[in-house]
């Protein structure tokens, strides 16, 4: 009788028991205390996230998951979407304007069914960008769902999943995303009533064509901009003489979006105007056709793009180079991506991992795992959405 009442209560009934009861500064001193006894102990070291998760703390929940890298230990993906999913949250109600951005991209780039609670959030959130950002990837998201699915926060206790299998190279078209900095060209794309008209327009509104060929004159170089980039995924032939009458524009900008569309539609000389650009004595236009180059997979801007990655050159375009690098699936860039993720600005660091995270076949995942430590949350933060979502592309 004596045995059985001294037998010692599991460590998890504890802190459940503590919880309960809401005394938290006792479980989280207990599951800590035990995680400093046996670092080595996967189970205990996911139960210390676990156990900071549930008390509503996926910061420190993703400072106890990095640890584990640092010390070997094995990876426990599911809980590491847990913590990442945490950090959404967290960041869609920060104070901080930059946190709550980057939450709001995360998550529209993040299409997994189990997020859904999160992006219900986002459709509510006071700011119209981060709304429109939920709009976005839930309709991602849904669209791939499996029924009955949903995101539901960690468990104390759950089995530890293995880590995934080495990422392949991805064999689909090269998708055009937006680098997460400002634009570093003068002709920035505003979101604007007439731009969600191009983005209607490109998804195969009936008279999209004539639309969009009729926006090729407008006054707004920015519009034009657009419609020549619409009009080259729409591949509508009867569309290449208008697109001709683009590449006589005044602006350089333009008639490389015009170049690149006419290159979709199979006209030899789109490919030959960018080529040509890559030589124009203004550098940001020739990284522009470099960038205009790799949306069509064609690596023959890659020269001019490892020139820019030079030291003496300003953060900005170096990013700029690393990711259309990236794009390619050139990992040249990720020396200059891991020397600006020890940069002094904090935007520049965030900028940095957000493009470590395109890079493919895992290589930047090592930058990504330092900086998940790192002083700034954005930062931090940024690493394990990367991190996560890379794990989800997989």
């Amino acid at each position: 009788m004596a045995a059985a009442c001294s037998r010692e209560i599991p460590l998890t009934e504890q802190i459940e028991a503590h919880l309960r009861r809401g005394e938290v500064a006792q479980a989280v001193a207990l599951v800590e205390r035990a995680s400093r006894d046996r670092p080595s102990d996967a189970l205990i070291q996911d139960l210390r996230v676990q156990v900071l998760l549930r008390i509503d703390r996926p910061d420190a929940a993703l400072r106890a998951y990095a640890e584990r890298w640092g010390q070997g230990g094995p990876d426990s993906p599911a809980l590491f979407r847990e913590v990442a999913a945490g950090l959404l949250q967290a960041g869609l109600r920060a104070e901080d304007g930059v946190l709550r951005s980057r939450a709001a991209a995360a998550l529209a780039e993040w299409h997994a069914h189990d997020l859904i609670p999160v992006f219900r959030e986002a459709l509510t959130h006071p700011e119209a960008s981060v709304r429109a950002l939920g709009v976005q990837g839930s309709g991602s998201c849904q669209a791939t769902s499996r029924p009955g699915s949903s995101w539901r926060p960690s468990r104390i206790g759950r089995r530890r999943s293995e880590p995934p299998p080495p990422r392949q190279p991805s064999a689909g078209r090269i998708r055009r995303r937006r680098p997460p900095w400002k634009k570093l060209w003068p002709m920035a794309i505003p979101w604007s009533v007439c731009a969600r008209r191009l983005r209607s327009a490109q998804s195969g509104d009936a008279g999209a064509a004539d639309l969009l060929v009729k926006l090729l004159t407008d006054r707004n170089d920015s519009v034009r901009m657009q419609s020549a980039e619409a009009l080259g995924h729409l591949a509508s032939a009867r569309t290449a003489p208008a697109l001709r009458g683009l590449l006589r524009d005044a602006n350089p900008y333009v008639r490389i979006y015009a170049a690149e569309a006419l290159a979709r539609l199979g006209a030899a000389e789109g490919r030959r105007i960018l080529t040509g650009s890559l030589d124009h004595s203004n550098g940001s236009v020739a990284l522009y056709a470099a960038e205009a180059l790799s949306n069509l997979g064609d690596a023959a801007g890659s020269g001019r793009l490892v020139e820019a990655l030079g030291p003496d050159r300003d953060p900005s375009l170096r990013l700029y180079a690393a990711w259309t690098l990236a794009r390619l699936n050139d990992a040249r860039g990720l020396p200059t991506l891991e020397e600006l993720c020890r940069h002094p600005d904090a935007q520049v660091r965030m900028q940095a991992v957000w493009t470590l995270g395109e890079l493919r076949d895992g290589v930047g995942v090592p930058g990504l795992r330092r900086s998940a430590l790192d002083a700034a949350p954005s930062v931090r933060w940024q690493a394990a959405w990367s991190l996560a979502k890379g794990w989800e592309d997989e």
